[in-house]
């Protein structure tokens, strides 16, 4: 009985809720808009930022990207007939003291607050996809598969995992 529960109790533990990937059409956008973005982020060494969404007649739409700052960026909201899907977003240029490569609890919790998915890349050169129901942020495509900032360095932010929980994202955002 007590193995029982114990086991259960682990099982629990380790559950993580289930994703809803987004559609290959929805992906391909995002990778296709946050590409164009990614080497404007670091030149400038600032976060872009936008909203992919579907026009009335269903077509996908991406909205025109905004500069923000060095650790943020509010994009503009677009026209009342456009069905918000998912927030885009670049981290910015490379920088040894900002741990970059993943994204950051307060990504995921305006993409909740927002009601929309979210879709960010990193310096270097990863996609992540918030599930902003789950909150889970999930690793579509690792190193390299977006343009990757030349001074970027692998492993100044440790071993990068292929998902993340918001408690996950939070425990890595604690200082030593």
């Amino acid at each position: 009985m007590l193995v029982a529960f114990a086991l259960m109790a682990l099982t629990l533990l380790l559950a993580q809720p289930a994703v809803t990937l987004p559609p290959d059409e929805d992906v391909a956008a995002a990778k296709d808009w946050l590409v164009r973005v990614q080497r404007l982020s670091f030149a400038t060494d600032r976060e872009y930022c936008g909203y992919l969404g579907h026009t009335a007649d269903g077509a996908i739409l991406v909205t025109e990207m905004v500069r923000g700052g060095h650790d943020g960026c509010t994009p503009a909201m677009p026209d009342s007939q456009v069905s918000l899907i998912a927030s885009l977003h670049s981290h910015g240029a490379y920088d040894p003291d900002v741990p970059a490569e993943f994204p950051t609890s307060r990504d995921m919790e305006s993409d909740a607050r927002e009601g929309v998915n979210g879709y960010i890349s990193t310096p270097g050169g990863r996609l992540w996809y918030i599930d902003s129901t789950a909150m889970i942020a999930v690793q579509v495509c690792g190193l390299g598969c977006l343009p990757q900032d030349p001074a970027f360095h692998p492993g100044d932010d440790g071993a990068i995992r292929s998902r993340y929980t918001h408690d996950g994202l939070r425990m890595l955002e604690i200082p030593d």
